[in-house]
């Protein structure tokens, strides 16, 4: 084994556009790290049933998902964090007050609260239908739960009195400002993105415990991301790459930038680092 090699989904392995694109040639590159004897893993905020199979279809050796929540190395899990069901009702419900609309993500399934009168998840609803996935929307179900939950809020929200609710047990990360046209009246919002996961775990929390699992120390770390998302695991790893695209932040915390993954970023920057033999 030579390095452990922590790779973000979104903008650095498919394409953050609306094709979702996992170029042929970043599916190649991967392939000969891991022939060079490099373990390869996916690194993501993503619950595990949101990495759909195309994505883990050229070969990982295992998954972080869930900021760390989830840690899973050739398909057997070696860890698992869970948050009360009585504490995942009560947040859902501060969300509520606070016009906070978000996308709760469990390993196994996800959910939305559908007495929320907010546009900006139905998109994803929609796309979950049509995969036949289908995306509760009661969140006082009794099988409601979480491991972690990000989503979209705007001028009606109310942010500080949510961040102040959660901030005992969970760590705020601001995703970024986007403009949403609405569909009936034409006025442009402004709406911004967050993300929100539990205390002491995050991208970085998972490297951690890999690099524990199997005794390498951090110059054997390299960690590929495009957002602000990245920043904490980027910070920890020995050798940071940031796509091109990617946020300034995220720019300025890498060690290299590379191309978009659409212009063989990724085989750019595994061959800069000589990871392909």
């Amino acid at each position: 084994m030579k390095n452990l090699l922590f790779f973000d989904i979104d903008g650095t392995l498919i394409t953050d556009d609306e094709r979702h694109m996992f170029p042929a040639d970043a599916a190649a590159a991967l392939t000969a790290a891991r022939s060079a004897g490099n373990l390869c893993f996916i690194n993501t905020g993503r619950v595990r049933c949101n990495v759909e199979t195309y994505i883990t279809a050229p070969g990982f050796d295992g998954l972080v998902c869930g900021c760390g929540t989830y840690i899973e190395y050739h398909g057997r899990v070696l860890h698992r964090h869970e948050i009360s069901r009585e504490r995942c009702h009560q947040l859902a419900h501060i969300c509520r007050e606070c016009r906070m609309q978000a996308f709760f993500e469990h390993t196994d399934v996800a959910f939305y609260d559908a007495g929320l009168d907010m546009p900006y998840i139905l998109p994803a609803v929609d796309s979950m239908q049509q995969q036949e996935r289908p995306m509760p929307g009661d969140i006082d179900a009794p099988d409601f739960r979480f491991d972690k939950f990000s989503g979209w809020f705007d001028e009606t929200s109310d942010v500080a009195r949510f961040r102040r609710e959660i901030e005992k047990d969970f760590v705020y990360i601001d995703r970024g400002e986007m403009a949403w046209e609405s569909g009936e009246d034409g006025r442009e919002r402004k709406t911004a993105f967050f993300e929100v996961e539990p205390v002491g775990y995050s991208k970085a929390s998972g490297m951690r415990f890999l690099m524990e699992y199997f005794g390498v120390d951090r110059d054997a770390v390299y960690a590929f991301g495009d957002s602000n998302n990245d920043l904490e695991m980027m910070e920890y790893a020995g050798h940071s790459i940031c796509m091109a695209g990617g946020s300034e932040a995220c720019k300025a915390a890498a060690d290299y930038v590379t191309a978009a993954v659409d212009e063989g970023g990724l085989h750019q920057a595994l061959e800069h680092f000589r990871l392909l033999s």
